[in-house]
């Protein structure tokens, strides 16, 4: 790409006067930079050593770097950030790759019922930096995201799953469902009933882009993964306490799952821990640890039948002494 036209993509002021004229690839880590490349630099501590790798071309905003060596061009943005957007844009309609949105139930779902990787799509990381060198240097047809702002920044024409393929929960609890898809009725799976709804919504995408997938791969993901637990909060046999930790990373999983239980199981008592400060729509009174042991101590204190707990790790908070299993 010409120096030229990437000031005209990227809307950059060019603030010296190079030699050169064009760069070949592009990248925003300086340990990738090759002889030749564009790099953008999300912090100007980091063009030095891109320099040395050889760049061509440097991407920056804020205060003027210093120029070592004035044959290099020096472009210069109001947010490095917002300039690598608009890049990503100008490549995705040259690809002619589409952007799709999932939420978060959607992408645990797809990436357990597709049993082999597809050269098709790829997931976006959470990572901006990482999520520009993944559509700008892969050749994939489809990228999804689940961070909805991110998908409208890159595309106004961004895709959702809108068809559903047939199917009804047979009978569910909270911690396991049986339902139909299609023609099949898959028995006491795990997930939480109002999963199925987006499990339905993958499968018509999986047969869509032709991939390997099997409905009965579908289990626990980080979004819901419950554990039986006794008073010493050890791992036991599920009927021999009353006790579950249900562990996600998702107030949405919370909020569902504690709607689920006022209407399902009006005798249960559910409480949530999180850390200060953070919301949960359907408690009251969240529990707030600063620390594991504040989150230990709260569960081995507090009367209750599901202890929703909110970005801990299960390695946390079960005994060491237990295997910690699921079911």
């Amino acid at each position: 790409m010409t120096i030229e036209n990437l000031i005209n993509i990227i809307d950059a002021k060019l603030t010296n006067s190079p030699k050169v004229t064009k760069v070949n690839a592009c990248t925003i880590f300086p340990s990738k930079v090759e002889l030749g490349d564009l790099f953008f630099a999300d912090t100007n501590e980091n063009i030095e050593k891109a320099v040395e790798n050889g760049a061509y071309a440097i991407v920056y905003e804020g205060d003027e770097p210093e120029i070592k060596d004035n044959e290099i061009a020096y472009l210069k943005v109001d947010s490095v950030k917002n300039a690598s957007t608009k890049l990503l844009r100008y490549v995705l309609t040259k690809k002619e790759s589409e952007i799709y949105y999932f939420n978060e139930v959607q992408e645990a779902m797809l990436k357990k019922i597709v049993s082999r990787k597809s050269r098709i799509y790829a997931f976006t990381p959470n990572s901006w930096q990482k999520s520009f060198e993944l559509i700008l240097n892969s050749d994939y047809d489809i990228f999804i995201t689940t961070d909805i702002e991110y998908a409208k920044t890159l595309t106004p024409n961004f895709k959702t799953l809108e068809e559903s393929a047939s199917g009804y929960i047979v009978h569910d609890s909270l911690l396991k469902t049986t339902f139909k898809i299609e023609k099949y009725i898959y028995q006491d799976m795990n997930i939480p009933p109002f999963f199925v709804d987006d499990l339905r919504k993958v499968v018509p995408f999986a047969k869509k882009l032709d991939l390997e997938h099997d409905i009965n791969r579908v289990d626990y993901t980080n979004l819901f993964k419950p554990y039986h637990i006794d008073d010493k909060l050890r791992v036991t046999s599920r009927g021999s306490t009353s006790k579950v930790l249900i562990f996600t990373n998702s107030l949405d999983v919370i909020d569902n799952s504690i709607e689920y239980l006022k209407h399902q199981g009006k005798w249960t008592k559910s409480i949530a821990l999180t850390p200060p400060k953070t919301k949960v729509e359907c408690v009251d009174r969240p529990f707030w640890y600063e620390s594991i042991e504040d989150a230990k101590e709260v569960l081995k204190k507090e009367h209750f039948n599901f202890a929703f707990c909110y970005n801990l790790k299960p390695n946390d908070i079960i005994q060491k002494d237990e295997e910690a299993k699921l079911f």
